[in-house]
This record gives C-alpha cells, structure tokens and sequence, in this order.
C-alpha cells in the first residue's frame, strides 16, 4: 500500500500474492520515483526480489495499477495477463488511440460540451507521447470471464473501465477487485465505446458488477486503493443505494427546466465543471444514460445536441 494524496485517495495498492507454487503481483501501482523506492523497499522487507516474481495479473489497465511493469520487465521477463479489452489499451495501439479520439471528439459534440472538452481532446491527441513510459510492448495474455490463472478465478465487472476484472480465490475467499468497490471512496463509472465505437452503458454495467461482486461467498477484498475490508454486502448495498440517489438527483435537475447536458453538469458540480472535467463528465453523461435505460427520462436531439427531459 502506497500511501499517498491520490484525487480522493489516500493510497495506491498492489498485492504479491503466493499460491504455493508461484509468486504472483496483482497490479502493479503508479510509476514516480516515490512509489518505485517504496516498491523496492517493500521487496527488500520481505526478502524478496524481482525476479522471484512469477506472474503480473492486471486487474485493468489504468495508469495507476499498471505503472510499474516497464520497470520490472526491465529485470526479467515476467509474463503479464490482462482481460483482452485491455490489451489495445495497454500497448497504446494506434488504430485505438484512433478510434478514442473520434469517439470522444464526437461524443462531447453530441452532449454540447466540446468547448470545455478541448483541453480533454487535446491530451488525447497526446496519448503515445505522454503515456510512452507506461505503453507495454511485450506481449500481454488475455483473460476472458470463467478464466482460471494461478489458482484465481477470472470474473468480469465493467463499469470503472470496459476492462474490468476480479481476481477470486475460492479457497481463501479473497477478492482482488481492483477499483470496482473502494470502502472509503467512489468508483466513477467512466465513458468508453464498443467495439462499434457506440457509448457503454457504464452505470449500468457498473450496478451490475457490484451485484455480482456482492453475491461473491467472501471473506475480504482487496481493493486498488485504501484499505483491504470485509462485510463487502454491506458496503456494497450502501454504493447501490448512492446509485439511485444520483439518478434521482439528475431527474430532479432536469425537471427544474435543465435539459442541456451542460447545464446539467453544472447543477451538479458547479466549478468543479471546469476543474475535472473528465471525471464530472463521465459521471454526468452516465447517468444521464441510466435515467433514459430506465425509462426516467427521454433524450431527442435539437440543434444537433442531446436535450433530455422527464418521462
């Protein structure tokens, strides 16, 4: 556990994990001169070593859990496994980069907030250049749903990412659930295409992988950031409920007479609007999404913009 001020968290997390025959790292932490001397020194504590590791399991592909890797290649040639959607954004794959950045030039085109979204689309545009020291380029072997890698259970949750997996493992019990549920802290359900370039229904994707997760016979998880905790169907139940107040909250907001998807943000975050753009965003635009899924409010098009109004 890394501690440091991270957004809303006070920790980044990885985990060795031995299975008896095999060392295994679960994520791999964030690359920055801190964590990489607080790896080592962690290493060192425990009387291992790089190259005693066996196995990298990645339970998805944000930078934050996956900063660490170059360097450890660097040492020996671990083998690295990742749920499949992860891959093409893992080795920063230029017909990815590609299609994201139509994507998202698109979708803040058709959501009426491209003017706030330049500084966003301009860091795409950037992405090889400034993700280079985390883009991996040895191979990477795909995990799918139901997979079994080193004694653990493969589980998909999408939601946080597209990419999302839980690592299980059913003798101990243990969950290794990446940043599906954080306790404390909320897991934003961030924006993401298909394969048809089409907007992921994140809010749902997200509410269903934390029943999933809930109805997991489990002892402890062990999360991306915070602490490890237990009782995660309590936990969890609080999280689904937090769900349905936002989107109560967004249908309240429309029925005052905000229809615009930027009006809408702003209600609810006010100058955080401009300050986390990403982030608000992606929740905002979510949301909206769910509140149409479920039949609570309805999205036309005017003026080649998405007005949404209640049911």
């Amino acid at each position: 556990m890394f501690e440091v001020n991270y957004g809303q968290m006070q920790s980044l997390n990885s985990y060795l994990y031995d299975n008896g025959e095999q060392l295994i790292l679960i994520d791999a932490c964030i690359n920055m001169p801190e964590c990489n001397e607080f790896f080592d020194r962690q290493l060192k504590e425990y009387g291992l070593s790089v190259e005693q590791i066996d196995l990298i399991l990645l339970t998805h592909h944000h930078g934050d859990h996956v900063g660490q890797v170059n360097r450890l290649l660097q040492v020996k040639n671990i083998p690295i496994y990742a749920h499949h959607a992860s891959i093409e954004r893992l080795t920063l794959e230029e017909s990815y980069l590609e299609k994201r950045k139509t994507f998202f030039y698109k979708m803040y085109n058709d959501y009426g907030c491209l003017d706030l979204g330049k500084k966003q689309l301009e860091r795409l545009k950037n992405s090889a250049q400034n993700n280079k020291e985390i883009k991996i380029s040895v191979p990477i072997h795909p995990l799918y749903d139901g997979d079994e890698i080193a004694g653990l259970k493969v589980i998909e949750v999408p939601g946080h990412s597209p990419d999302s997996i839980i690592f299980y493992d059913a003798e101990t019990k243990w969950q290794f659930a990446g940043d599906l549920v954080l306790n404390p802290g909320s897991t934003n359900a961030l924006i993401d295409f298909d394969e048809h370039l089409e907007l992921l229904p994140t809010v749902a994707q997200y509410e269903q992988s934390l029943k999933i997760c809930r109805e997991i016979d489990t002892s402890i998880i062990f999360p991306g950031h915070q602490q490890p905790f237990d009782e995660h169907a309590h936990v969890i139940n609080k999280k689904l409920q937090r769900i349905q107040q936002k989107s109560e909250r967004v249908v309240e907001i429309v029925k005052k007479g905000h229809h615009l998807t930027k009006d809408i943000a702003y209600q609810m975050y006010r100058e955080k609007l401009e300050k986390s753009f990403g982030l608000v965003m992606s929740e905002v635009i979510g949301y909206l999404e769910y509140c149409v899924s479920n039949d609570k409010l309805t999205k036309t098009k005017q003026n080649d913009e998405w007005y949404f109004d209640v049911i």
